[in-house]
């Protein structure tokens, strides 16, 4: 299946693809209860739309998810896209004997990025470790055109070494840090009106190695058009104190970037359980 849909994105326009994608996303949405909720009750409770708004942003939710998935495809089946925005002010601050991290998160197509953008210096990059062995591969070959390496999560929190290693080396690590990867451990954080949980562990070695962060996002804008967002985390205090003013300032960012883009914001479910 994912080979018959690399070899369809070579063959078929992008705006025929998402129009037949948009004929299954009613059923999608009948049926992936969990997910329907959860979209819903965040254009609702969040965003503040009616009953009715809310019901049709959830079709558009889940509608720009499959372009997601989609895009992937796409650059995997060698489609070209640009990005526009901040990405070369990102690169352009990363001074030789500097220690970077970069925090990602679920709004948006982030992993785009590492399709587009060749890193002067090595990235590692925290993924997901669940997905079909053929995606993988594809991943892998396009981040390391871009100097991209990918670190798998794995059960006994090992990634976490092999992030420290690469902060300790000079490398660039990239982290998704509004989804906690197997850790317990998490801040409360003010996000779109009500406190919800961030995981500790990048901001945690952020401060822990003295890193510079940043918080970066990439938006759809167009067919085959993205623009990259990017932003320095300001912390203050020491220790501890420093490690959740960090995770507060992500939290933030992360809401003034969901805001103005509700309809990417990709993460399908209670996001503020306690």
């Amino acid at each position: 299946m994912h080979r018959a849909l690399i070899s369809l994105t070579r063959i078929i326009p992008l705006r025929l693809m998402y129009g037949l994608m948009a004929t299954s996303i009613p059923f999608y949405v009948m049926l992936d209860g969990r997910g329907r909720r959860a979209s819903y009750s965040f254009f609702k409770e969040r965003i503040g739309y009616g009953s009715v708004k809310s019901f049709l942003h959830v079709f558009v939710n889940m509608y720009n998810m499959g372009k997601v998935v989609i895009d992937r495809f796409a650059a995997y089946a060698g489609k070209q896209f640009r990005i526009v925005g901040q990405s070369q002010y990102l690169y352009d601050s990363l001074v030789p004997d500097g220690t970077y991290m970069m925090l990602s998160s679920h709004v948006g197509n982030y992993e785009m990025s590492g399709y587009m953008i060749t890193s002067p210096r090595p990235v590692k990059t925290l993924v997901y470790a669940g997905e079909n062995a053929h995606v993988m591969a594809q991943r892998s070959r396009l981040f390391s055109d871009c100097n991209v390496e990918m670190v798998p999560v794995k059960e006994d929190m090992s990634h976490l070494f092999v992030l420290n290693d690469a902060l300790q080396n000079g490398e660039v690590v990239s982290v998704a840090a509004d989804r906690s990867f197997g850790s317990t451990k998490t801040f409360r954080c003010p996000f779109m009106g009500q406190d919800a949980s961030f995981p500790a562990g990048p901001f945690t070695l952020a401060a822990r190695r003295e890193a510079t962060v940043f918080a970066v996002f990439v938006v759809k804008e167009g067919i085959r058009s993205f623009r990259a967002i990017v932003e320095k985390l300001q912390a203050e205090g020491d220790g501890q104190a420093k490690v959740e003013s960090m995770a507060k300032a992500y939290a933030s960012i992360l809401e003034r970037v969901t805001r103005q883009y509700p309809d990417q914001w990709f993460n399908f479910f209670d996001f503020w359980a306690a």
